[in-house]
């Protein structure tokens, strides 16, 4: 039958109450309440109705419709009918509190022949009287009046011809067309009284919600033939307010952890949601406006809810800020810890009576880091003093956070320099920072000096000098004399040779055997 619960935010009726009061509203309100069918022409209407009984009888009362085979009359053999309780119900409505019995429709649900009329819509009128509990004030009322939308289905033994699967004869259908809305405000505070059926309706499948002559995405429920089906509708009071906030990116300088308005702090225009339990109650997501605002209204006041979003691409979180507690109007809790996440993000509250405000989601537009580290000279022998500088540039089109440059393996390195680095800073795009450190090349082996830069908004290794894309390095070999090599013909090994004066005696001496060579061959020719 209903499509939704029936949400009265009463008006009037809590100002006639409670006019000039100057305190809050009260919570609790002694009620009475009753619901009839409308019996003016034109409020109940049927298919195939004609004059005479050819097409059967119909009969509209303030408690009772029915139609089918003639006499008129209540609903029996070959005739179904709806009909409403018809005694007043009074008791004790508490704000956010149990809900209370109002009344009870029934449907008699009997086979009706093809040829009859059948109920097509019928009009209810509810009577809401309240006043302040044990007051003996009179009840101040609000009529509410809303429409049911019906559909009798074939009842014949061919279960394909069913638009409610399940069986044979097929079963009837309830939709409420439509719900009344008003609003009221009592010393600042919004109250909500609620009808719903127990249990509750339940979305029905878009050829159910033609087959009633209702919209898709209709609510209700389906009763079955051959029975008596009884629907108890339950009231609740609740007491309602505002949740709203911000999300904006942070654009403060130096960077800070208020809410400086859209002309500092420029608004995001991101799905918010909101999700609540005691009592049950959601919403969104909603688009916040271009200045980053957002407003959930009618929320139970009570209730523990999340308000979440989601950081677009491109950002990240900065901070949330939790909204006005209702103690003394303060805000809640400052979270910083969200930092850096790019995650749904989420702030808790629970709903005081007047509202909460001031809900922040502070976003932060990500950039990226990177270094480069150099050596000079990258070989070098046991010794000699090595320059190392490690350059970090912002590669990205938003200010880098707090970035910084650093060697963070200096310790190890030979003699453990200490480097020097430029303070951390915000820095523009294209921006660099610097660190250099010295060292004496020790040993023969090489030595690998490590470069790294970071920020509070990277986008690709955030504040960790090794993680993402933020590292660098630069390795320095030793300069080594290659020992020769007997068995390397490209690289002989050199022979000893003779000093200057063993030379000299060594020329002498060959003289003088020439000489002597050509004395003796003449000395034998003589003889």
């Amino acid at each position: 039958m209903l499509h939704r619960s029936i949400s009265v935010t009463v008006l009037g009726l809590l100002g006639a109450l409670f006019m000039g009061s100057a305190t809050a509203a009260p919570v609790e309100w002694d009620y009475t309440v009753s619901a009839r069918f409308v019996t003016t022409t034109g409020a109940t209407t049927f298919n195939g109705a004609g004059p005479g009984s050819a097409n059967g009888c119909e009969l509209v009362l303030p408690t009772d419709i029915t139609w089918g085979a003639c006499p008129s009359g209540p609903a029996g053999t070959g005739r179904s009918g709806i009909g409403v309780s018809a005694s007043e119900q009074t008791g004790t409505l508490v704000a956010n509190g149990a809900a209370q019995y109002a009344n009870v429709y029934t449907h008699t649900n009997n086979i009706v022949a093809s040829s009859y009329a059948t109920l097509a819509s019928a009009t209810i009128s509810t009577t809401l009287g309240l006043r302040a509990k044990g007051s003996s004030d009179p009840y101040t009322y609000e009529n509410f009046i809303y429409t049911i939308k019906f559909s009798e289905t074939p009842n014949g033994s061919d279960p394909t011809l069913c638009v409610v699967p399940g069986g044979v004869p097929c079963s009837d259908i309830w939709v409420l067309d439509g719900s009344v809305n008003r609003t009221v405000v009592m010393n600042g505070q919004e109250f909500t009284f609620s009808f719903f059926p127990e249990p509750a309706a339940i979305p029905l499948d878009p050829e159910i919600c033609e087959a009633a002559g209702a919209e898709d995405g209709c609510i209700g429920f389906t009763t079955q033939e051959n029975m008596v089906n009884a629907i108890p509708f339950m009231m609740n009071l609740t007491q309602v307010a505002n949740v709203s906030g911000r999300v904006y990116a942070e654009g403060s300088d130096p960077a800070n952890t208020q809410d400086d308005g859209n002309g500092l702090d420029a608004g995001m225009a991101v799905a918010v949601s909101l999700l609540c339990t005691g009592p049950d109650y959601s919403a969104g997501p909603v688009d916040a406006a271009a200045d980053g605002s957002f407003s959930f209204e009618n929320v139970p006041t009570g209730a523990d809810c999340a308000i979440t979003t989601t950081p677009p691409a491109g950002y990240q979180m900065a901070y949330t800020q939790q909204g006005t507690t209702g103690e003394s109007g303060a805000p809640g809790a400052l979270n910083t810890s969200v930092a850096g996440s790019t995650g749904v993000q989420s702030i808790a509250i629970s709903v005081p009576p007047d509202g909460s405000s001031g809900n922040l989601f502070a976003l932060r537009a990500v950039t990226d880091m990177l270094s480069t580290t150099v050596c000079t000279p990258g070989t070098a022998a046991a010794g000699a003093a090595v320059s190392c500088t490690t350059t970090c540039t912002n590669a990205g089109s938003a200010a880098a956070l707090q970035a910084f440059c650093a060697i963070p393996n200096a310790a190890s390195l030979p003699g453990s320099p200490t480097p020097v680095c430029s303070a951390p800073a915000d820095l523009p795009p294209n921006g660099t920072l610097s660190c250099t450190l010295s060292f004496t090349m020790a040993g023969n082996a090489s030595i690998t000096v490590v470069g790294g830069a970071g920020a509070d908004n990277d986008s690709n290794g955030g504040g960790d000098a090794a993680a993402g894309n933020n590292a660098s390095s630069a390795a320095v070999a030793p300069q080594v004399t290659t020992p020769t090599n007997p068995t390397n013909p490209s690289n002989p090994t050199p022979v000893p040779g003779l000093g200057g004066f063993a030379l000299a005696v060594l020329a002498a001496l060959m003289g003088l055997v020439v000489w002597r060579r050509p004395r003796l061959v003449a000395g034998g020719r003589m003889r």
